[in-house]
């Protein structure tokens, strides 16, 4: 499993494809976010400025090497990566919050092809973590990004 929490955590929501894009997921033992992808991060920063509401609100985009996906970390209280900065599976990039257009406190994860919208993938499948509500576990942080 390839999951941004270290430890213990919660699917909230499932992956939906384009109904609801990615998977909400909120840390038990920890609210640290980590990069589950080799890479580059391509934002740190609000989706929309000015107006925080919007959206991811403040979140981490980071765009995976060798490839077109980027990796979406949204809702965070706060980011640890600027952009430009490389970053490895397991690195921090942030905190778990409720910024943006979220009604509690998680992490929104989805992957998206060119970082369109138009090109959804399925982050349980890609990710390894279970498309079903409920609280895993990672046993141990992923070495290699998942194919």
């Amino acid at each position: 499993m390839n999951s941004p929490y270290k430890s213990k955590f919660k699917v909230t929501q499932i992956f939906k494809g384009n109904t609801h894009d990615g998977l909400d997921l909120v840390g038990i033992d920890s609210k640290n976010v980590h990069s589950t992808v080799n890479g580059v991060v391509e934002k740190a920063d609000w989706e929309n400025a000015s107006n925080k509401k919007q959206g991811f609100g403040l979140y981490v985009r980071i765009k995976r090497e060798n490839s077109t996906d980027k990796y979406y970390f949204g809702h965070l209280s706060k980011v640890t990566v600027v952009a430009g900065q490389k970053v490895k599976i397991g690195d921090m990039i942030g905190i778990e919050g409720s910024t943006g257009y979220s009604t509690g406190s998680h992490c929104h994860y989805c992957i998206r092809g060119n970082g369109l919208k138009s090109q959804v993938r399925d982050v349980s499948k890609i990710s390894g973590i279970p498309n079903k509500l409920g609280t895993y576990e990672v046993k141990e942080v992923a070495k290699k990004t998942v194919p």
